[in-house]
C-alpha cells in the first residue's frame, strides 16, 4: 500500500513539473516544488506564476485571440 501512494504521489510531481515546464522556473523548479511542498500547493503556485519570457514574447508577437 505504501509503495502504490509513493507512485501516486510522484507521479502527481510529474504532473506537476509538465504543467509548470512554460513558466519561469521551468519542469525541474515545479517538480522539485511539488516534491517538498505537496502537488496541491504547486498547483497554486501554477496558477498565480509568471510564464518564461519565450511564453510572453510569443503571446506579445501573436496578439491576442
Amino acid at each position: 500500500m505504501p509503495l502504490i501512494l509513493v507512485t501516486l504521489y510522484l507521479l502527481a510531481c510529474l504532473v506537476c513539473g509538465i504543467m509548470g515546464r512554460n513558466t519561469t522556473i521551468g519542469f525541474i523548479g515545479h517538480f522539485l516544488l511539488a516534491f517538498f511542498l505537496t502537488p496541491p500547493v504547486n498547483f497554486l503556485v501554477q496558477a498565480v506564476g509568471r510564464p518564461s519570457a519565450r511564453e510572453r514574447e510569443k503571446t506579445l508577437t501573436t496578439g491576442p485571440r
